[in-house]
């Protein structure tokens, strides 16, 4: 529900704010009072057609806002989610700014959007129905969602599974024709990675291999110079041939304290401390020893190592560049390649699917066309029914159902025509030039669909032009029904359907400081009782009047 609307710099309106309820609420006031300017306010907040010309003379800019209630299931908060916009209860806020250097803002929860967004949003919150663009009813889209929700739930959940069924058609199709569209890439990919896979796979990679064959080469390299300089250590720690090695040296200064350590003991830690770099000279000795024989030195090895470190590094730079990334690589390729060449078994499979899918879908789509007949056929009769009692004595309603193109309505295409006079062809609703008799149409839609209808609010401006007497009485009871499961808001000049609301709000035009300016208030129960005695007899009032308002007033 709408339940809040600000207006501010808009047409004759410089500031006004309006309060409505949650059932059946009516605006009335003299004729140029502003009321139709409330409801082309509310049509531009919503998404309407935005004009310079709206802007109150002599200001940049006018401001709309509009507070909406809703509840949680409401599909505006599947729209809401789509476009990145935040709502953690209930409330939307819809605020939309019009500049006379065409510098528009439209804002959802202070969030700027498209207009395109922004028109959407409005238009699953708010039905409007007047001489305004801002109508589902002109929308020969809609047409088949209204004669849906005409069927009831069972239609409804049956549209749903038909959705449903086309998503999954759809999707295994869409996935079918991309496969076999990849034919040709899917051989040159198959290809392309089995060489790859072969390449690496050929490489024998070990982890660790590159750094010991860069040692190796190293080694190989300066294999000379490390033999000459081991064997010089060599004979230094443990060469006999000289005598004067470390080692003998070492064993010559142990003997010696060893021999005057009986003399005095103190000399006991000196020979403690030495002794031990005496089997460490022995032990390196051994081990320089044993290197010295492993070492081997052959121009053909150092070629072989550099041949080998050059295969790894073409490898890596193609895959790597480390051994880590280059074996990522290799996985990821084998995963690649397993997919493509199962990729045949896929489309088989999909072949299947599709087949099947396509025969569920139509199976529905053709119960679904045949369910909709035959509500094409009722509601024909109903709201032909609705609309002679809404003072429309030789109207012709039809729904015309026509083949489509596959799609998740259906393979349907549903128009609304209508003859409104004797002689007059059937037509498009949209075609229609009369903004009450439009108004009248969706009435009578809405009192066959108002329990299944997700808009909340509905707004009918002078549903009543052209009509008087029991029909008059008959709109406004039928408004005042629908007002019980969606909010009313009604312009109207017809003191039989102001009596009926639970809001009467009342516009006036006033001139303040030299500038006209419309105001509204809301009306206690005895100007309620004044404003229809106006509305019965215009400015004439008598007795009789008042007695006859107070009489038709739903709440005395």
């Amino acid at each position: 529900m709408l339940e809040r609307l600000y207006i501010k710099n808009f047409a004759l309106i410089a500031e006004l704010e309006i309060s409505f309820c949650e059932h059946f609420n009516v605006m009335t006031g003299e004729t140029g009072a502003g009321k139709s300017i409330v409801i082309d306010a509310v049509s531009v907040l919503l998404g309407g057609r935005a004009q310079t010309e709206y802007v109150r003379s002599g200001m940049d800019k006018a401001v709309l806002e509009g507070v909406f209630y809703l509840p949680k299931q409401h599909k505006v908060f599947d729209l809401l989610k789509e476009a990145g916009i935040e709502s953690d209860d209930q409330v939307i806020v819809m605020s939309r700014e019009i500049a006379v250097n065409g510098r528009n803002a439209c804002r959802v929860n202070g969030r700027t959007i498209t207009l395109g967004q922004y028109r959407s949003i409005g238009l699953v919150i708010v039905d409007i129905h007047g001489q305004h663009d801002h109508q589902s009813l002109l929308q020969s889209e809609n047409h088949i969602n209204i004669l849906d929700q005409f069927g009831g739930k069972e239609q409804l959940n049956t549209v749903r599974e038909l959705k449903e069924k086309h998503t999954k058609w759809f999707l295994a199709k869409k996935e079918l024709e991309e496969l076999q569209a990849r034919g040709k890439e899917r051989l040159q990919r198959i290809d392309f990675l089995t060489y790859q896979i072969a390449e690496i796979r050929e490489a024998q990679l070990k982890s660790g291999e590159m750094e010991e064959l860069s040692r190796e080469a190293q080694v190989l390299a300066n294999a000379e110079r490390i033999s000459s300089q081991l064997n010089e250590a060599y004979r230094c720690l443990y060469g006999p041939e000289r005598g004067v090695s470390a080692y003998e040296l070492v064993s010559k200064a142990l003997a010696g304290i060893f021999d005057v350590q009986k003399i005095d003991p103190s000399l006991e830690k000196l020979y403690t401390q030495l002794e031990p770099s005496l089997y460490e000279i022995e032990e390196t000795a051994a081990e320089l020893r044993n290197y010295l024989d492993k070492i081997e030195y052959t121009p053909e090895r150092l070629e072989q190592v550099e041949r080998r470190r050059q295969a790894i590094k073409d490898v890596f730079k193609k895959y790597g560049p480390t051994f880590e990334e280059t074996m990522e690589f290799f996985e990821r390729a084998q995963l690649e390649l397993e997919k493509w060449e199962n990729s045949t078994d896929r489309a088989r499979e999909l072949e299947s699917i599709v087949e099947e899918a396509w025969l569920a879908y139509h199976d529905k789509a053709r119960y679904v066309s045949d369910r909709r007949k035959e509500l094409g056929k009722i509601l024909e009769e109903r709201i032909t029914g609705e609309l002679i009692e809404l003072a429309m004595p030789d109207v012709r309603f039809s729904v015309t159902i026509q083949a489509s193109e596959p799609s998740v309505r259906g393979v349907d295409q549903v128009a609304f025509l209508i003859s409104p006079n004797p002689g007059e062809p059937l037509l498009p609703v949209s075609k229609i030039a009369s903004g009450g008799e439009l108004s009248r149409i969706m009435l009578a839609l809405k009192i066959l669909t108002a329990d299944y209808d997700g808009i909340g609010t509905l707004i009918f401006d002078e549903i009543d032009a052209g009509i008087g007497g029991k029909a008059v009485q008959r709109v406004a009871e039928k408004l005042e029904t629908i007002s019980k499961s969606q909010q009313v808001i009604c312009v109207t000049h017809s003191p039989l359907i102001a009596a009926l609301a639970d809001l009467h709000l009342y516009l006036e035009k006033n001139v303040m400081e030299g500038r006209t300016k419309t105001l509204v208030r809301s009306l206690t129960h005895e100007e309620r009782v004044e404003e229809l005695s106006r509305m019965l007899g215009g400015e004439k009032q008598t007795t009789e009047l008042k007695q006859h308002a107070l009489k038709i007033l739903k709440k005395q």
